[in-house]
């Protein structure tokens, strides 16, 4: 046998890792045609696919956190020669793309789902249960809801990113000069000192309209304070009970006598921006309105820091105690993706100690870690004003009001079936009897149909 010399064997390996590089090797033998074989079918090699995945989430309301996101996928791509696209839309938009999505087997590789969402469509999602149990181990667990959010009959349906909290922020000077000495420590008390701010022009603002986020807070917190469920422990519906009564009798003279009439129109940005004019004296909303004041230097209507004059206190109480509903977001990866194994490395990476802190951080805490280890974390000495929403976290409550955290409990919390019941309330569509009765026969259609 011939043997070719030293310096042209060398030349020959060189030439077979540049084809292998450019493909060109790939095509053929994925083929199976040979160049003759190419030739005679007249169809080009088939080359490796393009190394890219798209990633939808919503459009934040802190903005230095979508350039952090924006800036650790471009970085992640550069280094691994992946083309990131990072798209952001309005959070009540995703629903529908979610579900166009799947039903069309294409589209983002990556979604970020609210509340529990992505359960309705656990069979197109990627099992990510050892990506999950990892970041348990490294980082003490997650918090109990958002653990429960992200599972679906015993595996993790989507990657637990993030916690936007909400508790109440207010105008320490308007309810100071109503009269107010403290913060009302139950909803009877919130109605009594409410209206004292209403009738100084301030109301109380708060949507009961079909949006995302401060609605769907307000009302499973308020419903859980007074007792009431959605299902029994055996899936019959339980909403028609005295609980339930009790909470829609005590809302409909609280919401007249305290807050905006204006609320049941509003999505998650009108009470922040109502808060911020100086319109309403309160709000259950997350640190937006905070951090907006803080960022933009905004001044009040004497010329002094707005910050200075905003607090932040705990919701207040029912019968049955002070609930807070804080919105979960998860990250789940589509079946349908043609790069898998991509997306997995991806979110590896983001949930990774080094660019998670960071982003959180340069998001000034508007949102938490469902992580335990982070309720530690430096970034809460950072906006110490803050404070208050991190000693909540750990006591949020799940969709589902006692129920499982189920594909028909992300249905109805979709649905905005519990808030329809408060603004048939608030509006005087329906009286308490009638709203309670008519959530009952809405829920029947998820839950038992």
């Amino acid at each position: 046998m011939r043997t070719l010399p030293i310096e042209l064997r060398e030349q020959a390996i060189t030439r077979r890792q540049f084809l292998k590089t450019t493909g060109f090797t790939t095509g053929l033998v994925v083929s199976g045609l040979g160049l003759e074989g190419i030739i005679a079918s007249k169809q080009a090699p088939v080359y490796a696919q393009e190394r890219a995945i798209h990633f939808l989430l919503w459009k934040n309301f802190s903005p230095p956190a979508d350039r952090e996101i924006i800036r650790q996928g471009e970085e992640w791509g550069k280094a691994n020669r992946v083309k990131v696209r990072i798209e952001q839309i309005n959070a009540n938009d995703i629903p529908g793309r979610a579900s166009a999505a799947v039903e069309s087997q294409t589209g983002p590789d990556i979604i970020q789902f609210f509340h529990n969402w992505q359960v309705q469509y656990a069979d197109s999602l990627v099992d990510v249960t050892d990506i999950c149990v990892d970041l348990e181990s490294k980082y003490g667990g997650y918090l109990d809801y958002a653990k429960e959010h992200a599972m679906y009959k015993g595996r993790f349906t989507a990657v637990p990113h993030t916690i936007v909290p909400n508790i109440y922020v207010a105008r320490k000077s308007y309810l100071k000069e109503a009269g107010t000495e403290a913060w009302p420590a139950t909803w009877d008390d919130l109605r009594r000192e409410g209206r004292k701010w209403k009738e100084r022009g301030h109301p109380i603002g708060q949507t009961v309209g079909h949006t995302f986020g401060d609605a769907v807070n307000f009302t499973y917190s308020y419903f859980a304070s007074y007792g009431s469920k959605e299902r029994h422990p055996d899936g019959r519906v339980a909403f028609n009970s005295k609980e339930t009564l009790e909470a829609l009798k005590a809302f409909k003279p609280m919401w007249d006598d305290a807050f905006d009439p204006a609320g049941p129109g509003w999505d998650d940005s009108n009470n922040n921006r109502a808060f911020l004019s100086g319109a309403i004296a309160a709000t259950q909303n997350a640190p937006s309105i905070y951090l907006k004041a803080s960022n933009e230097l905004l001044l009040d209507t004497k010329g002094e820091p707005l910050v200075l004059d905003i607090a932040h206190y705990p919701d207040p109480a029912g019968p049955a105690g002070v609930f807070h509903y804080h919105y979960t977001q998860q990250l789940g990866i589509m079946k349908y993706s043609k790069n898998i194994d991509i997306c997995r490395e991806f979110l590896i990476w983001l949930l990774d100690k080094e660019q998670y802190a960071r982003y959180l951080r340069r998001g000034q805490a508007y949102q938490s870690s469902p992580l335990r280890a982070y309720l530690e974390d430096p970034m809460w000495e950072m906006f110490p004003a803050l404070k208050p929403y991190r000693d909540w976290l750990p006591k949020g409550l799940r969709v589902g009001l006692d129920g499982p955290a189920d594909e028909k409990a992300a249905r109805v919390v979709q649905n905005y079936v519990l808030i329809d019941v408060l603004a048939n309330v608030a509006t005087g569509k329906m009286s308490p009897e009638e709203a309670m009765l008519w959530g009952e026969k809405r829920l029947k259609e998820f839950y038992e149909a």
